[in-house]
């Protein structure tokens, strides 16, 4: 995967396929070392994060929206489609949670260097995943318009 990714754009993982080569379930954890493999070659090459496989139901949007949330919290950067109705459900997935971006917006005002917020120590990796939830909230809100 990692030698793949030296000549790619962007990776995607077609784990349908690839559960069916290997003969393994496409329950999550079965999957759960070849996503983080393909998440990982990514970075390392310095490509966006991937795409996420497909739900193959497209009348579930709770399904839909729960595969995008799990693949947006293993560090995948989107959810390939199969059908319009799947659109929504995978933005707000995506989307991260009230909480987080409460907490991000916090964060993200905290000054410079390390201090402590709410008993928890803030550092510069800290702030920086703040203003990735903070960002991705921006490009959700911007894609639901």
């Amino acid at each position: 995967m990692r030698e793949i990714a030296q000549h790619a754009d962007r990776l995607a993982f077609g784990y349908i396929d690839f559960s069916a080569d290997l003969g393994c379930s496409m329950e999550r954890d079965a999957l759960l070392m070849a996503r983080a493999e393909i998440v990982l070659a990514s970075k390392l090459a310095g490509l966006l994060p991937p795409l996420e496989g497909v739900t193959p139901s497209f009348d579930d949007a709770a399904l839909v929206e729960d595969d995008a949330r799990y693949a947006a919290a293993m560090g995948f950067g989107g959810k390939l489609c199969i059908h319009p109705k799947q659109i929504p459900p995978t933005l707000k997935g995506f989307r991260p949670a009230q909480a987080d971006i409460d907490w991000a917006t916090k964060i993200a005002s905290s000054g410079d260097g390390a201090v402590s917020v709410d008993g928890m120590m803030v550092d510069a990796p800290v702030r920086l995943r703040a203003q990735r939830i903070l960002a991705a909230a921006k490009a959700s809100d911007a894609a639901g318009k």
